[in-house]
């Protein structure tokens, strides 16, 4: 369970190190390469939309051995890419098997364990999960220097190849009873109406999808500001790297650690503060200080972003599910695939508005957190009308 969840995060920051590569080998602008990644979140974000549902029809070992499948296929795509339009397609097709891992992992762990235990292993799981996307970068820079771009898609190919061979092995049906009526388009319109209709919940999936779409544009863009722009090596990658999990780590483990005395909403609204001001600072050093620069100046305003990430997300997802007892399956569902959704924009907008002048990065942050920003307040005033009207 612990590799079904980790593969798929492994590989959305494996490859960010050889993005300067990948488009100088194949003679794309940058922002060309940057819609790899804008792909494989719509992949991941449509497919996430499928995975639930079809598990509880047909089980959950025939989907994750065809999600894993598609998975390899994917890097074997990339692999061989000749053109970016290729590299493009792989990573679509990456996107939509990667996602199967998270999905079927949680639903296993729903099926296969006592409610008094599940606690403890979605703890145990979700550490693969998270530690996956900080080590893959570093992962990623060896490749790229011993062996060249192709050989951050040969490991995802040496992985996806591991993770079929065990959920083949050791992967049991954890779902005998199927659920017949789970891929009728009444049951879906009824269970996607319900999760939709929930009051807040598609505010609260958004404000993090935003939030989302700052991890992404940032894993993207990193690459072209340190070795291109600001012409440092390797090792500033991974600097950077750790700089935004320490920081990511930092924001979520204050809104855990005071979570019972301060109002969510706090929270949110003290979180997206910070990621506007943030990355008003990090515009000001770009437009001001650009290539001259050093990778310090920065690592500050880049950190603080993260920190106002870190304070988000958990927050918002917590209270995007937190009406649900029954029907989660689709809820999750629904949840994840609107965050990668909007996250894709993001970097869609990243790879279109590329100039190669360092400002990219600062100008998605700031409309991506303007528009948190605005959302929220829209959100409070409405939620202060209603109240005086009631009174």
């Amino acid at each position: 369970l612990a590799l079904m969840m980790a593969v798929g995060p492994f590989g959305d920051t494996e490859y960010t190190p050889a993005m300067p590569a990948i488009s100088h080998s194949l003679h794309a602008g940058y922002g060309m390469v940057q819609l790899t990644m804008t792909s494989y979140l719509f992949g991941s974000a449509v497919s996430r939309l499928l995975y639930g549902p079809l598990s509880d029809r047909i089980g959950r070992r025939p989907v994750m051995l065809s999600g894993a499948a598609i998975l390899l296929l994917g890097a074997v795509v990339c692999l061989l890419s000749f053109n970016v339009w290729t590299l493009i397609g792989g990573r679509l097709v990456q996107g939509i098997g990667a996602c199967a891992g998270g999905v079927i992992a949680d639903a296993v762990v729903r099926d296969a364990f006592a409610a008094d235990r599940r606690q403890s292993i979605y703890a145990r799981i979700n550490a693969a999960f998270a530690l996956a996307p900080a080590v893959g970068p570093i992962a990623g820079i060896y490749a790229v220097e011993w062996v060249g771009w192709h050989g951050n898609f040969g490991l995802l190919v040496l992985l996806s190849a591991l993770l079929v061979a065990v959920v083949w092995l050791f992967l049991p049906e954890t779902k005998p009873n199927r659920d017949r009526d789970a891929l009728q388009p009444g049951t879906l319109r009824r269970h996607v109406f319900e999760v939709l209709s929930t009051p807040d919940f598609v505010l609260y999936a958004v404000l993090g999808g935003l939030c989302v779409g700052v991890v992404y544009t940032a894993l993207i863009g990193a690459p072209d500001l340190v070795l291109t722009i600001l012409g440092r090596g390797n090792f500033a990658i991974m600097i950077v790297s750790v700089v935004i999990l320490t920081a990511f780590v930092t924001g979520a483990g204050m809104s855990a650690l005071f979570s019972s005395r301060v109002s969510p909403d706090v929270f949110i609204g003290a979180g997206l503060a910070v990621l506007l001001v943030a990355s008003a600072g990090l515009m000001l050093v770009a437009l001001l200080i650009g290539k001259q620069g050093t990778l310090a100046n920065y690592l500050t305003p880049i950190g603080a972003c993260f920190v106002g990430v870190g304070l988000v997300v958990p927050v918002s997802t917590a209270r995007a599910m937190a009406p649900f007892d029954e029907n989660t399956g689709m809820a999750s569902s629904l949840l994840g695939s609107i965050q990668m959704g909007v996250a894709a924009l993001g970097t869609l907008g990243m790879g279109l508005l590329h100039q190669g002048a360092g400002e990219d990065i600062p100008i998605v942050f700031l409309a991506l957190a303007g528009m948190a920003g605005l959302l929220f307040m829209g959100h409070l005033a409405w939620r202060g009308l209603s109240a005086l009207r009631a009174a």
